[in-house]
């Protein structure tokens, strides 16, 4: 009889921990697709090439601009004494450029998200396939 309820517990336990351990992996890929807005991965596949044209040559200097402060930023977080003044003026003239070129991207109706990391997707060969 003691056997039993042993074995019940034992049981029980082990299902309570398939369960979580099922819960995590679920919850894990939900997280690392990430949520992709209200159309999903199809998001993206709906942009009007001269619109993004526009939208590249009208922030090409404003993305060519934030690069560069990018890199000096990278830089002076190198030095052995970093001006954290600077760190501070070259983080908030970064926030500036995006929000500029986010109100461009607006302009054009272009999801900037969609734009990035395309030179990874070159990279591997698979820009623009599907």
């Amino acid at each position: 009889m003691n056997q039993r309820k042993e074995v019940k517990i034992v049981r029980g336990k082990t299902i309570i921990g398939i369960l979580v351990v099922m819960a995590v992996l679920i919850m894990g890929t939900v997280f690392a697709f990430g949520y992709r807005g209200p159309s999903g991965t199809n998001a993206c596949q709906n942009l009007d090439v001269e619109k993004v044209k526009q939208f590249q040559k009208e922030t090409q200097s404003q993305r060519d601009e934030m690069m560069t402060k990018k890199l000096e930023l990278r830089k002076e977080y190198g030095k052995e004494a970093p001006d954290d003044k600077r760190i501070s003026t070259l983080k908030q003239e970064i926030r500036d450029l995006k929000v500029s070129i986010q109100q461009a991207a607006d302009k054009y109706g272009v999801d900037v998200r969609c734009l990035k990391g395309h030179h990874r997707a070159k990279r591997m060969g698979t820009c623009g396939t599907q």
